[in-house]
């Protein structure tokens, strides 16, 4: 039952975490930027990211496979190296969201450059794209060996 509970807590978790990243991306293609509702969503991308892998983390000890399952498994590597990649990517919205929330906390008016925007829209566009093979990495995860 504990494996049951984690593995539901850990799909919750990853599609509230693409959801954030969606409506960031939404946000962002606004034709008014809120920079402090961004900065404040993505600190719940931060948060979130922090307990898919801490309940990751408890799935690989407590749960009913074991160690040796996930360690064999290449497509438990190929998913973890993606959400890293996905964490990686997230850094430059990150500073964005930052960086336009501080500026608007100093001229209320304040609206990013359309470079800045598109950049950081594309960004997020393409970690939104990345689900895509982490949720086929970790179906064929859950299935190895075929």
């Amino acid at each position: 039952m504990p494996d049951l509970l984690l593995a539901i807590l850990h799909h919750v978790l990853v599609f509230g975490l693409f959801g954030m990243v969606v409506l960031e991306r939404a946000l962002v293609a606004a034709p008014v930027i809120d920079a402090r509702r961004l900065a404040r969503i993505d600190a719940g991308v931060g948060m979130t990211s922090a307990l898919v892998l801490g309940v990751g983390v408890a799935r690989v000890v407590w749960g009913g496979k074991g160690w040796a399952f996930y360690e064999a498994n290449p497509f438990f590597w190929a998913k973890l190296a993606t959400f890293m990649l996905i964490g990686l990517l997230s850094i430059g919205p990150t500073l964005s969201f930052l960086r336009w929330a501080k500026s608007a906390r100093d001229r209320p008016d304040f609206q990013p450059a359309a470079v800045e925007i598109t950049t950081t829209r594309n960004r997020l566009g393409i970690m939104a794209l990345m689900f895509v093979p982490l949720v086929s990495f970790a179906a064929a995860m859950a299935r190895w060996p075929f």
